[in-house]
């Protein structure tokens, strides 16, 4: 166990100088003094040059914060509003083509009709009588007396003729000579056929 801690101690210390040799070889970053000079004439700030510009190695200029009483927060935004039902528009290149209006004036520029003055002095005097009322156009309808129609003679009385019964033998051809056999109810083997 003990040269297994020797062995990494061994490597700790190989790789730590190592570490040491070659930062001596890599360039440093190359920051210089935080003193800035003037890029025009070089001579330290502030200057007197009518034109001062920053050196290249000067350090950069503070960033300013902005100022924070121009903005609001997002939360406080209120939602945009709905965006409006579009069935109710058309486009413009829909729109029917406008009257022309060279056939029309405006109201404004007719000018004023000048008002009729009635003289009505002539209206104070006497009227004299009326005319005569026209007579009437429309011919007096004079209906003639009604006339009274006379009673109808009672309708005659149908007689129906008399009534003949017959018999059914009388209807029969007396002519034929077969009869049908009429077998007494008597008989013993009657309607067995």
């Amino acid at each position: 166990m003990t040269s297994s801690v020797l062995h990494l101690l061994g490597i700790f210390v190989i790789g730590l100088v190592i570490g040491l040799l070659f930062s001596k070889i890599i360039k440093h970053e190359g920051f210089e003094n935080s003193s800035s000079s003037c890029g025009s004439c070089g001579e330290a700030s502030p200057c007197g040059c009518p034109a001062p510009k920053p050196s290249a190695g000067s350090p950069a200029p503070e960033c300013k914060q902005p100022n924070m009483s121009k903005y609001v927060l997002k939360s406080s935004i209120p939602p945009c509003p709905a965006v409006p039902d579009m069935s109710n528009y058309i486009l413009k290149s829909e729109c029917p083509p406008a009257p022309d209006l060279s056939n029309y004036v405006l109201k404004s520029s007719i000018p004023k009709q000048t008002p009729v003055l009635l003289d009505c002095s002539k209206c104070n005097k006497g009227s004299g009588e009326c005319p005569p009322c026209p007579r009437p156009r429309c011919p007096e309808v004079k209906c003639p007396v009604a006339t009274k129609c006379p009673t109808c003679a009672p309708c005659p009385r149908t007689v129906c003729p008399p009534a003949t019964v017959k018999c059914k033998t009388e209807d029969a051809v007396s002519d034929s000579i077969i009869r049908p056999y009429l077998t007494p109810l008597s008989h013993r083997g009657f309607g067995m056929d």
